[in-house]
Formats: structure tokens, sequence, C-alpha cells
């Protein structure tokens, strides 16, 4: 059965059956197709896979693996019995197929089951009372050591491509790039590391609406990973699993996308008051009743000569964004960006931008008979 991994959590939510709401103990069936030991098994061939491709990145890869992880807790969740155990590996398993998207969605399958079906939920008490229900999420974040879910979040995809780059390559690129000996810099790169480099190459050749995406993601798989913790504590108090590791990494994350892709991130920004701009003169100057057929007004975008300055720019940053998903090599759609951006602002910024002397921009203002600005002391 496929599913899809951006899948309604509610679906997993929903009692089993009137009789028995929570269903019965997965691990109760022993048959060689019975989906717990076929979750189990797919679980442990993903995990060895990917410790094989840490060593030969030639290695086969886990992705199949992972899948059939994934739909076989769903399978589990939504038929057979409702466990945490099972929900802590399907989220493992989405981190990997789905990334922060993934991690938001189980976490959320994870918060609503603990929350309504925490006195029927497999795996019941025993000897050692909840144990056997907290440790699988304890085991996610991990206490003394990294838990299951750390490095598989580091490996999260934040550039597009064959070979996209996560947040470890990224530190590693940044470590590397402070190497000052040649010897022990070059062998790091020999060993797999990347240049900074080549991953700035990476985040300017993805397009712009990959990293608002990514930030939302961030920030509702820490929203989720939140409320699960507020839902354990409400039923075992301070015995609850620890998540400080997972938020560190989405925090961590979240700080290095908008330093690396600041740009980007401005580029959004641009766009989205340049659309604003553009609906604003839409609204403003709507043709009339009696406007002739084909009339082009003052808040359209025609192709020919624009009729304002918001118009004139909104039309540079379309053909900037033709260029940057056309050329996404070229600097076109930067430069053109650029001075939309710097067509906004106000002169004395602007020139303390363009002239970083300050003598020569005091000259600049006197030669051009202009006030020098009391504030301009020559910072930039």
């Amino acid at each position: 059965m496929a599913i899809e991994f951006t899948f309604d959590p509610q679906t997993l939510l929903q009692a089993i059956s009137d009789e028995a709401p929570c269903g019965t103990d997965p691990r109760l069936d022993t048959s060689p197709s019975a989906p717990f030991l076929r979750m189990k098994d797919a679980r442990a061939t993903a995990r060895r896979k990917e410790r094989a491709i840490d060593v030969d990145p030639d290695g086969a890869s886990p992705a199949d693996d992972w899948n059939e992880v994934a739909q076989a807790g769903f399978e589990i969740l939504s038929q057979h019995g409702k466990d945490l155990e099972v929900t802590a590996w399907l989220i493992e398993a989405l981190v990997r197929l789905d990334g922060f998207a993934g991690l938001a969605t189980g976490m959320v399958v994870a918060q609503g089951l603990v929350r309504t079906w925490w006195d029927d939920i497999f795996p019941l008490p025993d000897e050692d009372g909840n144990e056997p229900r907290l440790g699988p999420f304890t085991a996610l974040n991990g206490v003394s050591n990294d838990g299951t879910l750390i490095q598989p979040m580091r490996k999260v995809p934040l550039t597009v491509g064959t070979e996209p780059f996560g947040l470890w390559q990224y530190e590693q690129a940044i470590e590397i790039s402070h190497i000052t000996d040649t010897a022990k810099h070059d062998a790091r790169l020999s060993s797999g590391g990347i240049k900074l480099e080549d991953f700035e190459a990476a985040v300017q050749a993805t397009p712009v609406g990959f990293y608002r995406k990514v930030l939302t993601e961030i920030d509702a798989a820490l929203k989720a990973v939140g409320d699960v913790s507020d839902a354990f504590a409400e039923r075992v108090g301070v015995d609850a699993p620890p998540a400080g590791a997972l938020r560190a990494v989405l925090n961590t994350t979240l700080d290095a996308v908008k330093v690396f892709a600041a740009g980007k991130l401005e580029q959004a920004v641009l766009a989205d008051s340049a659309a604003a701009d553009a609906a604003a003169l839409e609204t403003a100057d709507a043709p009339s009743d009696d406007a002739p057929a084909g009339a082009a007004t003052e808040g359209s975008l025609p192709s020919g000569k624009p009729r304002n300055r918001a118009q004139a720019l909104q039309q540079i940053l379309q053909i900037a964004a033709y260029f940057r998903e056309t050329e996404p090599h070229s600097p076109i759609s930067y430069t053109l960006e650029e001075a939309v951006r710097r067509s906004r602002m106000p002169l004395d910024q602007l020139l303390s931008e363009l002239i970083i002397d300050s003598d020569a921009r005091k000259y600049f203002y006197l030669a051009s008979g202009l006030r020098v600005p009391s504030h301009d002391d020559g910072s930039v």
C-alpha cells in the first residue's frame, strides 16, 4: 500500500474499532508476514546500509527499506494497533523520506496518540513501569550519546541537485575553510570534505522557494517536538523523554539557513514586495467599464513600456526571475535584483554602501552640490 508522506496525521489517530480503539499489540502477530516484524527487519536493514554508506558512499541505498518501514508503520497504526515504538520508528523513516516536514508529521502523530490513547496504547507498562513506552522516544533524542534522529536530521538536504548538501557538510566546509595548514586542508578535502565555495555554489543554484519552504518546515517541526514533550509531561511528569538535542539541531539548522541563504531569502522578500506593489496598483488602477478593450492601465504589467516607477521595478524583477530559472549559473538575475534593492534605498544609505571611504563620499556630496549629512561620520 503506497502512502503519501505528507498524509494527514489525523488518519493515524482514529480508533481501530469501536470494541478495541487501540487495537491489539502488533507484537502478538508472529507470522512471517506480520507487519511489526516486517517493519523491524526493514529498519535493521536500512540502518545497516546507512552505516555501510558512511564507509563506502557507493554502497546500496537504504531509501527503499525506509519506505518499507514507513509503509508498515502506517499500516500498523491505522489498521492493527496504536503503538509508541512503532510511532518512533515511523518518525525515523519519515525524516529520511521527507526531511523536516516528515519530522513534523510524525511528531504530530505521536502527540495525538499520547494525548488521546495513553491509557491503552502499546506497549503496555511492565515491571519497569512506562519504560517500554518512553524508551523509544528517549532513543530518538539520546541521553549521553546522539539519539537515532540526530545524524539523520543533520543530513536533511539544504540544497537541491544530484548531490544535495546537509547541515553536517556545511559545518564541515566551514571547519575546513579555517584550516591554514595546506597539507591538513588538502587531506580533509581528499577524505571527502567539501569546500565552502562548493557549498555556496550549491546554495546559489537552489531556488528561492526551497529555502522559504525549509524555514516553514523547521518551524513546524520545532512546534511539533514541543507539543510531544508537553504531551508526555502531562502523562508522566519529569520522566518525560528528553527533546533538547532534537530542538538544538533544529535551531542550529534554522540559524545556518538564515546565514548561508540570506541572499536567497532577501530575494523572496523583494519578490513579495514587488508582488504586493503590483497587486496594489492593479486594485487602484482597475480599468473602468468604458475603457477600450485591450487597453493597458496604470496597474497592469504590459510587455511594452512601463507606465510608472513601481511597474518598471516589477518588470525588472520578472526579468530577473526568468534568468534565475533559465540560467541559474548566470549573475544576471542577482545583478538585476540588487539594482532593484538599491533603487529603494535612501540616497545617504546608498552612497554609504557604494562609497566606503568617508573622505571620497564627502567629496562626492560637495562636487554634486549636495549637503553632507550630519550623521556621515565615515561609518558604513
